[in-house]
């Protein structure tokens, strides 16, 4: 991790992935696969999913028996190559604007939610929640904390540094 948020640093997250677009791995691929291994089958984990910023397809691949599309403005090319899944290029902004087109029953986002800008996260966990009943995040931070108006923290499993929450939808007046 510490790698990759010194290339952040120092490109910045959209030059890092400009430069690195066809080539990003996850580095913690397989603390993400071992997590995902377990919930999938605890959680119940199935039918149309939303891998949000899908990245190289780490995520997709563990779902190859559900109906799993990727959003990611930098990797779509990637995405679709090792996954044979379609990919949406929107960002957090055009998410933001725009909401979804369809809905899912899940929505996962591994390694990446913290890059959201802290002012927009309540609008984009607004617009999940208009196109999801259920939030998966899988970070090594304590941020974000989705906790909320939107979604409320049902489930959490944890493996070395990492985290992976089952948020279900929660909305309040």
């Amino acid at each position: 991790m510490d790698a990759i948020l010194n290339e952040y640093k120092k490109h910045g997250v959209d030059e890092f992935y400009r430069l690195h677009s066809h080539d990003y791995e996850n580095p913690h691929n397989d603390i993400i696969e071992n997590l995902l291994v377990e919930a999938k089958s605890v959680w119940n984990i199935k039918g149309n999913i939303l891998d949000l910023c899908c990245g190289s397809g780490e995520v997709s691949r563990m779902f190859k028996e559900c109906n799993v599309e990727g959003l990611d403005p930098y990797t779509k090319e990637l995405y679709e190559k090792n996954t044979a899944n379609h990919c949406i290029e929107m960002t957090f902004k055009d998410i933001v604007r725009n909401g979804f087109e369809r809905n899912y029953d899940f929505v996962i986002c591994s390694y990446a939610m913290h890059l959201c800008e802290k002012s927009m996260l309540p609008m984009l966990l607004y617009r999940i929640s208009e196109a999801s009943e259920n939030l998966i995040i899988i970070t090594p931070h304590k941020k974000p904390n989705c906790n909320g108006k939107f979604f409320l923290e049902r489930k959490r499993m944890k493996k070395e540094r990492t985290s992976i929450i089952l948020y279900e939808k929660h909305m309040t007046n």
